[in-house]
């Protein structure tokens, strides 16, 4: 079976794609102008056709009730925000009251900061409190682009709280390339393939991994 390769330049595949590839609101670009003055760090935002296919999925979705686990400074909060319906909400977990105080600027600005509520502290617990509290199977979709050596625990608690046919989505799951390197044992890397791997085999769920900026896995719970 002949694979449809292409070689691409990929500076110019980025440069085409930020062109034509997608749609990016003022807010958006400006949200997006500010985070890059953070310096290195702000390599953590989504990309913005990341965040308008993850607007895109909760539009179609229609979802009313949403999760999202690492804020950093609110980009994708708003995509999930703009795609749910008028009474979505979103719970918006981090641990950072610096970024997130920027990520509740725009929230306001965008006029989305009705529609999310910001959870701080330990995501872990935040989520064990929501499964405590009886709200298994009720979440339409859960969005993972936090520390990468919890991954496993959040898609595994994520996956309680979603319902079927709800949505996860994990962000950096190819981890600019460290996935393919054998020689590769720092514990990030080791914990975005064990998830890779778990997801692989995992019945619960269907799942696609696409090669979007730095990976991006979808599972739809069955």
């Amino acid at each position: 079976m002949k694979h449809k390769d292409t070689q691409l330049d990929p500076n110019k595949l980025r440069s085409y794609l930020d062109l034509v590839g997608y749609k990016e609101s003022a807010i958006l670009r400006e949200l997006r102008d500010e985070t890059a003055k953070l310096g290195d760090i702000s390599i953590m935002q989504i990309g913005a056709a990341q965040g308008a296919l993850i607007q895109m999925i909760c539009s179609i979705g229609q979802f009313t009730k949403c999760i999202e686990i690492g804020v950093f400074t609110g980009y994708s909060s708003i995509c999930i925000a703009e795609g749910m319906s008028k009474n979505g909400k979103l719970f918006a977990l981090d641990k950072s009251r610096e970024f997130t105080s920027i990520a509740e600027k725009y929230w306001n600005k965008s006029k989305l900061n009705n529609k999310i509520d910001l959870v701080l502290g330990d995501a872990i617990d935040t989520l064990d409190g929501f499964i405590s509290n009886n709200l298994e199977n009720t979440f339409d979709l859960v969005f993972i682009d936090a520390d990468k050596n919890n991954y496993l625990d959040y898609y595994e608690k994520s996956l309680k709280l979603i319902r079927s046919g709800g949505i996860i989505i994990i962000d950096n799951t190819i981890w600019k390339g460290k996935v393919l390197n054998t020689n590769d044992n720092s514990s990030s890397t080791k914990s975005i393939k064990s998830l890779n791997d778990f997801i692989s085999k995992d019945i619960r769920v269907d799942h696609c991994l696409i090669s979007i900026y730095d990976g991006m896995t979808l599972c739809m719970k069955k």
